[in-house]
């Protein structure tokens, strides 16, 4: 099946998603909350069940958009199998419930030709409104289907985050827990990359790799540990791209520049292959997330 740029500048939805506590909790817990049964646990403790209250994670509202519901509805003609999510821009305009019913809307704003052998790259734009009709928030999507270059489209933008000649000023580490990604399934992204060794081993890498938002909301749960600790409610915008598949295990190095009280850069890194690197002098390795930008209130 052809590539097909009719879809371009259609909408989609509504994309129905009915929640309780439980399912902000798996989303936290698939981005690594408490992996030790004491870090980051505002965001898995409802204290009541019947009256919950928790933090959110404000990653929560990618899911809304990102999920096999949406790819498999906004087909244009791509192959799946070389399917790569490429990056997000995120922007929250209201806290979330603890319960509620949502619905989003999903635009088809571009689809760039990278080049033979490179790729297509898409872009929807889905946005989410809350039960009483609140604009929860805008979720920017890119992807990267591999196989699908060459159909003659127009090149993407250049897209180019510049960062601080300095080193960081603040650092985080942990390591990426084997069954993250496992959990993070379980808010609608199904790709059998993530959890078939048969299906990833074809494509040469070591074992099922980490979802790109599942990675996002680690280093999201570092930038606000870093930033404005135990106030996720703030972010207003969160920005990444996707530069290199994230590994269960891999120990992981959140790197942070501080810009204004309002504003950072930030990078997550393999930190044993960036130390190597270093120690040799060889050019630093490829980030995990890279051009990324938090902005918080």
């Amino acid at each position: 099946m052809a590539i097909s740029t009719e879809i371009v500048g259609k909408t989609f939805g509504p994309f129905v998603r009915d929640y309780t506590f439980k399912d902000l909790e798996i989303c936290a817990l698939g981005c690594g909350c408490a992996w030790d049964g004491k870090v980051d646990l505002e965001y898995v403790n409802e204290h009541d069940a019947k009256n919950p209250d928790l933090k959110v994670l404000p990653i929560f509202g990618v899911p809304l958009t990102v999920n096999e519901e949406m790819t498999t509805t906004l087909d244009y003609g791509f192959d799946y199998s070389g399917s790569l999510h490429y990056g997000i821009d995120v922007y929250f305009h209201a806290p979330f419930k603890m319960n509620d019913h949502i619905e989003t809307f999903v635009t088809q704003e571009a689809i760039w030709d990278r080049g033979e052998g490179r790729g297509s790259l898409s872009k929807q734009v889905g946005k989410s409104y809350s039960s009483d009709g609140t604009h929860l928030c805008t979720v920017e999507t890119y992807d990267c289907c591999i196989y699908d270059g060459g159909f003659g489209g127009e090149q993407p933008p250049k897209d180019v985050v510049e960062y601080p000649d300095r080193e960081p000023d603040l650092v985080y580490e942990e390591v990426c827990g084997l069954q993250w990604p496992l959990i993070y399934r379980m808010m609608g992204d199904w790709h059998q990359q993530h959890i078939d060794w048969s299906y990833t081993e074809q494509t040469g890498l070591a074992r099922p790799i980490n979802h790109g938002v599942c990675s996002a909301g680690i280093a999201m749960r570092h930038v606000i540990k870093l930033l404005f600790p135990g106030e996720p409610e703030r972010m207003k915008r969160f920005k990444c791209r996707f530069t290199s598949p994230v590994l269960p295990g891999t120990k992981l190095r959140t790197q942070v520049w501080k810009i204004s009280d309002t504003e950072a850069r930030f990078r997550m890194v393999d930190a044993e292959a960036f130390d190597a690197a270093v120690a040799v002098g060889e050019r630093t390795p490829k980030p995990f997330l890279n051009f990324c930008i938090v902005e918080w209130e």
